[in-house]
């Protein structure tokens, strides 16, 4: 019997790998993403190619450090999945291991980018086409974003703690892409959150050009989720 041939693996086509990643905050009541720019001025998310012998991981720290200018020791990306179309790139065959990650906006005062309004389908509000398929990389960093946003208060810690129900509710529509109902959602997130008091054990407030209003920050379960879907304004 012959023995099998093997060939070797550099008999193959092999494709470019690169990671990019969907960096997320709130800006206002508006939902936004890092965007930078190529020699020709068009936006694309921040990545780069993998290097020899690197790793996904180092090549996630080195993106976040390197072409973002923010440091990777307490910001961790998740994997959203990788992106294969074999024509996303025009300037060759590439795939994307594509990543999210949402921080609060003031830790981006100094992002090498801008931040940049996105629609519910992963476009730039502006109207501006992004490089490659970068929309349907946005599109699956805020689809995972919001269905985080609809299972428990701020998950991704975007504000920070103290803050009103107010705030918290707005966070939430702001990334929602919808008005929720004031008193259903105060009702459902109070349970979850640690009312803040001071030494005397009186309740912390904050005056909002109303009456002052309660602070909160996160309960001693960070995990517990609201049970079922935000009731949004319209469903009244």
């Amino acid at each position: 019997m012959t023995a099998a041939k093997f060939s070797r693996l550099t008999d193959y086509p092999r494709p470019s790998v690169a990671v990019d990643i969907a960096v997320l905050t709130v800006v206002g009541d508006a939902l936004c993403v890092v965007v930078q720019r190529d020699e020709t001025g068009a936006p694309a998310l921040p990545g780069r190619f993998i290097r020899d012998r690197h790793t996904v991981t180092e090549t996630v720290h080195e993106v976040v450090q390197l072409k973002l200018g923010l440091s990777p020791d307490h910001i961790h990306p998740h994997l959203l999945r990788v992106f294969d179309d074999p024509d996303r790139d025009p300037r060759g065959w590439t795939i994307s291991i594509a990543h999210a990650v949402a921080l609060p906006a003031a830790q981006l005062t100094d992002v090498v980018g801008e931040l940049q309004p996105v629609t519910d389908t992963g476009a730039l509000t502006s109207g501006e086409a992004l490089l490659y398929d970068h929309e349907q990389i946005i599109a699956a960093a805020t689809d995972s974003l919001r269905r985080r946003y609809e299972d428990r208060p701020d998950p991704d810690n975007l504000l920070i703690p103290p803050y009103t129900l107010t705030e918290l509710r707005e966070l939430h529509e702001a990334i929602l892409g919808r008005r929720l109902m004031r008193d259903s959602f105060n009702r459902r997130v109070q349970p979850l959150l640690a009312p803040q008091v001071d030494a005397a054990g009186s309740p912390v407030t904050r005056a909002a050009g109303g009456r002052p209003a309660r602070l909160f920050a996160k309960g001693s379960a960070p995990t517990a989720t609201f049970g079922w879907k935000l009731p949004s304004k319209d469903e009244q």
